[in-house]
């Protein structure tokens, strides 16, 4: 009688073992070195959305082993560019949870990438140079601000304000008076992270609300309400409602009816305009900030707007 041979399906077994670390993540950090390797093993075998879901598993596990596989991900060209980013952020956060010793290799590599010829691998090494704490980067991502490719320099923005330090907030704000509209709009938004800044944030972003770019007027007041808290600065959102943007006079309807109502009492001759504009978006938003204020519709004196 012949024996039978049962194929022993290894590639299928690690990608079982894979999916089942994604539902069981407790399982997935109490393995640690096993897990990291079973899912390292597996990535090479993996379809592409599996092997984003390994990468971000990867970075879950937060150990200092995860840094060079996750660095190998980043830089593989062959890789498509969401998996090489989604490495790249990984990389950003493990890097910040292990000792400053293991990542001494990782930090002169991307250091060194930062001057590669692939766009794609110097922005994603920026992002990467971004965890708290990494001042041995500062100087190559304020360098690289003034990188020929957009993107890089979106990049280095979002690592410089990553790492964590107020001092890098002047850099940043003197670079939004002279980088290109894009990079303006990118420094605009990572400001928030400069939590102890908030009283240079608002001045800035008052500045910006009378700028000549519309987009950059748009974010201003983004930025500003997110730094704002609950105390909104009401003045500046009667000035919006009078922009010549729609999407700003809208966004500042919708901040107000944010407000404390006892400080809305007084500002209905400055929303009553809006029930006439050419918008029906900000018609419908003046009308129901309108009933917020006045506690019903008989006190609109106005039909609703259409």
């Amino acid at each position: 009688m012949s024996d039978t041979v049962i194929p022993f399906n290894t590639n299928g077994r690690l990608l079982a073992k894979a999916r089942a670390y994604m539902s069981a993540l407790d399982e997935l950090i109490e393995d640690n070195c096993q897990a990291i390797d079973t899912l390292i093993k597996a990535y090479a075998v993996a379809d592409t959305d599996l092997k984003l879901k390994i990468v971000l598993m990867l970075g879950t596990v937060g150990d200092s082993q995860v840094l060079w596989p996750l660095y190998r991900i980043m830089t593989d060209a062959a890789e498509t560019e969401t998996l090489r980013h989604a490495a790249a952020v990984q990389l950003s956060l493990v890097a910040g949870m292990v000792p400053d010793a293991a990542t001494d290799g990782l930090a002169e590599s991307l250091l060194a990438d930062l001057a590669h010829t692939d766009a794609i691998l110097r922005a994603n090494a920026a992002f990467a140079l971004g965890w708290e704490g990494n001042q041995r980067a500062v100087p190559a991502l304020i360098d690289t601000l003034c990188d020929e490719d957009a993107e890089v320099q979106q990049a280095a923005v979002s690592a410089l304000s990553n790492i964590r330090d107020d001092r890098l907030f002047t850099c940043l704000a003197e670079r939004l008076m002279r980088g290109s509209k894009e990079q303006q709009r990118c420094i605009l938004y990572h400001l928030c992270c400069f939590t102890s800044k908030q009283r240079e944030v608002v001045r800035i972003c008052t500045h910006y609300l009378s700028h000549v770019d519309a987009d950059l007027r748009y974010d201003a007041l983004i930025v500003l309400d997110a730094v704002s808290g609950e105390k909104k600065p009401l003045p500046l959102y009667l000035q919006c409602l009078r922009d010549a943007d729609a999407r700003i006079r809208e966004q500042a309807l919708l901040y107000l009816a944010l407000a404390d109502e006892s400080r809305l009492k007084g500002l209905t001759s400055h929303i009553r305009p809006l029930l006439e504009d050419h918008s029906p978006g900000i018609r419908q938003a003046a009308v129901r900030l309108l009933h917020h204020i006045c506690d019903g519709l008989t006190a609109v004196g106005s039909p609703l707007a259409h």
